[in-house]
């Protein structure tokens, strides 16, 4: 009969490698255990060191964020991406909100002239914890329709906000403008950012109210570039799939967080991915 020592030490290895056709990482996990301990569950141990030291690696090698993406796919799959906060944020838009002239989403009811604090809280509370990991120093926004959601984000967060100008203020001796094309106008804009309350190692949030084209979100992104900051993430409220933001800012290859996309606003009918099941298919 086969005999061992209880004691005697049983090592577990877990080897992962990352290769992008010029260069190979390599890095390990490990685990010595009784042999009396010893079972197929503990081969989760280091493959878990494992993943961490690559990411890790990964990280300062290329800059890549992926316990932000585990940690996010976690909560999707403990949460489910139809979330409390997001339900309650639909429902405000199925109810209140209006399609005008040229597809514009009239939210004013709860969200612009008129505030529902309350919503608006639980929504920044729930955004802020999507890039809680990305370490922001500031949020950036614009006034006057990205502050509802800003200030709340920045008291969960325990940090400023800066907010963009659309004319100049007689504050503002030295600013960095940014021009874009304004839908909801129809004309273009500029937006300022007084370039003292912009630094190099500034890590910025981007936060706004809508995500459409994607060209005031631009517009700030060129801003966070000039100052010399670094763009770690974007938090939306409403975000129209339909149109072409996220892939316009795809490029600057930072996070976008929405809590709601809306689908179509054909025939003035706002129709939300979640509705017909977009989501699950995409």
């Amino acid at each position: 009969k086969l005999f061992s020592e209880p004691t005697r030490v049983t090592r577990f290895r877990s080897c992962f490698c990352f290769y992008d056709g010029e260069m190979e990482i390599f890095d390990y996990g490990e685990l010595d255990c009784d042999i009396y301990f010893c079972n197929s569950m503990r081969t989760y141990i280091p493959m878990s060191s494992g993943i961490s030291e690559i990411g890790k690696t990964l990280q300062l090698t290329y800059g890549f964020e992926f316990q932000g993406w585990l940690r996010k796919r976690v909560r999707e799959a403990m949460q489910g991406s139809d979330d409390k906060v997001s339900r309650k944020l639909r429902d405000r838009v199925l109810k209140d909100g209006r399609v005008l002239p040229n597809d514009i989403i009239d939210v004013s009811a709860f969200m612009d002239s008129l505030v529902d604090v309350n919503l608006m809280d639980e929504c920044a509370k729930e955004l802020s914890k999507r890039f809680e990991t990305n370490k922001p120093t500031k949020i950036l926004t614009v006034a006057t329709t990205g502050l509802v959601l800003a200030i709340p984000m920045a008291r969960y967060l325990q940090i400023p906000v800066v907010y963009a100008r659309k004319e100049r203020s007689v504050v503002m001796s030295d600013a960095y403008i940014a021009g874009y094309s304004s839908k909801t106008v129809g004309k273009n804009r500029e937006l300022l950012v007084s370039k003292k309350h912009l630094h190099d190692d500034d890590r910025i949030l981007i936060v706004d109210d809508f995500l459409s084209s994607g060209a005031s979100q631009e517009a700030l992104l060129r801003i966070v570039s000039d100052s010399g900051a670094k763009a770690v993430g974007v938090g939306i409220l409403l975000e129209k799939s339909y149109d072409a933001g996220r892939q316009s800012l795809s490029g600057y290859n930072i996070p976008i967080e929405s809590l709601v996309k809306v689908a179509s606003v054909s025939d003035g009918i706002i129709t939300l991915e979640e509705e017909e099941g977009y989501s699950a298919v995409r």
